[in-house]
């Protein structure tokens, strides 16, 4: 099992911060062990509180905080503003890493950046390449009003068209070569390049021979980076660019909208990728192999690699059935279509049907065949076929895409097409505070709702089927109360929806809602087959109009999941604490999970009567604060609070 070590230098805005942070978490790394080290160079504490709480399980967080000395650093919405000073100070930090990395002995260090939002799939394609120096390229805006380019380059300081040395050429024909190294970038694929960076994997091969990010005195290029590629091509080591996973770059506050879209469209970028790989993999495979030229085709054993040992056991019987037609065949096969392509959630596993056209000429006479292959493949350490089933066109052998497979251990299941929505909310005495304006809003984009009523004495369950009478609802009342065990009424509820066969469960409390857009922007982080899990932030509202901030107060800069895709195999675990048990079983972030920006507002503090209930209740169900934080318990009654003014349309 590969050691791998994922190495970052930070001084970070906490909003991006947490972006790379989950992408770090959402990682594939099987068949790795993986651990991190950060250099905290923050200036924003909060910033380096999120370090501080990055702690995967199985892995080792070593976290290097800087010096007090600070070198002013501005970016803005147009550039960032390097110097020198802050130019090398970063080498020397990037340094430390790669020190730490040769001294552990671990056999790959990934460079990342932490303004970057990496696909789960960068760590193990980088580490298949099987390159000693090779990016994940992403694409940027350097100006707000360029084109986007990449972060890798051909030659010098940053020159992005080929010209040979003493090369002369215009600026049309520079145009047209930059145009032509742009489309090679956006297909998958592996390229070499002459410079690169920001997200870099290295072996522990070219660490030792002695690449680093120390200046070369007598080069005249700015930035680190250069100084780097320059070094590694002299220690002889080529530098490439995987292009089948490209990184999302927030290099500017603005980029920040972007980051869901680009999460959600991780399953997308994940076929094409794949598809695009696979299918070039195979295809002089499958035209030299399907051919029968016996006298002039190829040893078959040279194509045996592509094989499991299942796999090319089926291809060799398959092959025994042609025995007699040896000596007097002579069919080319051309692939000619990709009729279909399937590939699982867990990309562990893919079906592919692929049309064959075999021209040429059997026992003397000329012959043209149409024939359909349908190969399953596993991705173990490379794609394998596994599977290799052939038919004639027309005998039904299309592939079915699949929507299972294993991930952590349980197998993970997808319902194809749109996702059902169901909403599961825990409510008592609810009826003259915020249930009808959250139900009213979470009725616009939801397809169901499943109440518990913990033995409401007022209207609350008249209003929970008056608000919801055009959606399908089911409310469960329980005859007693039993809030003092909350832990055993969020497990009800969540039996309850359990039984009524949800897609995605949203677990909203009855003084929550979202902001306004996620009325037309939920649907897009349901209807896709990657994630499982989206975790939003939670604003604390002190009245109608603000929210606390403060140390005790910032449930805003953290992340809840509050909607989950139920997987009926996954085995749910609960906090099993009377008080502050959480809504939704402790371990469901082992699931694929990812963060999205739409914001929750909660309005339980919103009134001094609420303040001092919760209050009074915190105090008296857990004096010691053996379920939560005294100070936090006090804090709530705390006269001149922090409060910050909310804006629908976040800046």
């Amino acid at each position: 099992m590969k050691k791998v070590l994922i190495g970052s230098t930070v001084r970070q805005d906490p909003r991006i911060l947490e972006y790379f942070l989950d992408s770090l978490r959402n990682l594939r790394v099987s068949s790795c062990n993986v651990d991190y080290m950060f250099i905290d160079d923050n200036d924003d504490p909060t910033a380096s509180q999120l370090l501080q709480n990055f702690r995967p399980l199985r892995s080792e967080v070593t976290i290097v905080r800087t010096g007090n000395g600070r070198v002013p650093y501005i970016k803005d919405e147009r550039h960032h503003h390097w110097n020198e000073i802050l130019v090398w100070k970063v080498a020397r930090y990037k340094n430390l890493i790669i020190d730490h990395s040769k001294r552990k002995k671990y056999d790959h260090l990934l460079l990342v950046d932490s303004d970057l939002v990496l696909h789960p799939e960068t760590l193990l394609r980088l580490i298949r390449t099987g390159k000693d120096i090779i990016s994940e390229i992403f694409w940027t805006k350097w100006r707000p009003d360029a084109i986007e380019m990449p972060q890798v380059w051909l030659a010098d300081h940053y020159t992005i068209y080929r010209l040979a040395r003493g090369e002369m050429i215009k600026e049309e024909e520079k145009k047209r070569r930059t145009y032509e190294f742009f489309d090679m970038l956006r297909k998958p694929g592996v390229y070499r390049v002459g410079g690169l960076g920001a997200c870099t994997l290295f072996s522990l091969k070219a660490l030792k021979r002695g690449v680093s990010f120390n200046e070369i005195y007598n080069l005249s290029f700015s930035g680190e980076d250069r100084h780097l590629c320059i070094r590694a091509a002299a220690l002889g080591f080529e530098l490439f660019v995987d292009t089948c996973f490209p990184a999302y770059h927030i290099y500017r506050d603005s980029d920040l909208e972007g980051v869901p879209e680009y999460i959600v469209s991780f399953s997308k970028t994940t076929v094409n990728a794949y598809s695009h790989l696979i299918i070039a993999t195979l295809k002089d495979t499958l035209e030299n192999l399907e051919s029968v030229d016996f006298r002039r085709s190829p040893d078959e054993r040279s194509h045996r690699k592509n094989f499991t040992g299942r796999g090319w056991e089926m291809f060799k019987s398959r092959r025994g059935k042609r025995k007699a037609l040896r000596r007097k065949s002579i069919l080319r096969a051309e692939v000619v279509n990709v009729t279909d392509f399937g590939l699982n959630d867990g990309l562990d596993r893919c079906e592919i049907a692929i049309e064959l056209n075999l021209r040429g000429s059997q026992r003397g006479v000329r012959v043209e065949k149409a024939k359909k292959i349908r190969l399953e493949m596993t991705n173990a350490g490379g794609w394998k076929i596994d599977h290799y089933e052939v038919t004639e066109q027309g005998d039904g052998c299309k592939a079915t895409p699949v929507f299972t497979s294993v991930f952590n251990g349980y197998t993970r299941v997808v319902k194809p097409g749109p996702q059902k929505i169901t909403l599961a909310m825990l409510v008592r005495n609810e009826a003259e505070r915020y249930l009808p304006a959250v139900l009213a809003h979470a009725a616009k984009y939801v397809d169901e709702a499943v109440i518990l009523d913990d033995a409401s004495t007022d209207a609350t369950v008249d209003v929970c089927r008056d608000v919801l009478k055009d959606l399908p609802t089911f409310i469960h009342s329980n005859p007693s109360p039993g809030f003092e065990k909350e832990i055993d009424l969020r497990k009800q509820l969540w039996e309850l929806v359990v039984q009524s066969s949800p897609d995605w469960i949203l677990c909203l409390d009855a003084d929550e809602m979202f902001e306004d857009r996620a009325v037309s922007q939920i649907r897009s982080l349901v209807n896709q087959p990657h994630i499982d899990v989206f975790a939003f932030r939670l604003f604390d509202f002190w009245d109608m109009e603000h929210y606390r901030e403060d140390a005790f107060w910032n449930a805003h800069l953290r992340y809840f999941p509050l909607l989950v895709r139920y997987q009926p195999r996954f085995p749910y675990q609960w906090r099993e604490t009377p008080l502050h048990c959480g809504r939704l079983p402790r371990n469901v972030t082992l699931l694929p999970t990812a963060i999205s920006d739409l914001r929750a507002k909660h309005f339980g503090w919103a009134t001094e009567k609420d303040r001092v209930e919760k209050h009074n209740r915190y105090m008296q169900a857990d004096p010691d604060g053996k379920y939560g934080s005294l100070k936090q318990y006090k804090s709530i009654l705390d006269p001149h609070p922090n409060l910050r003014k909310w804006q629908e349309e976040e800046p």
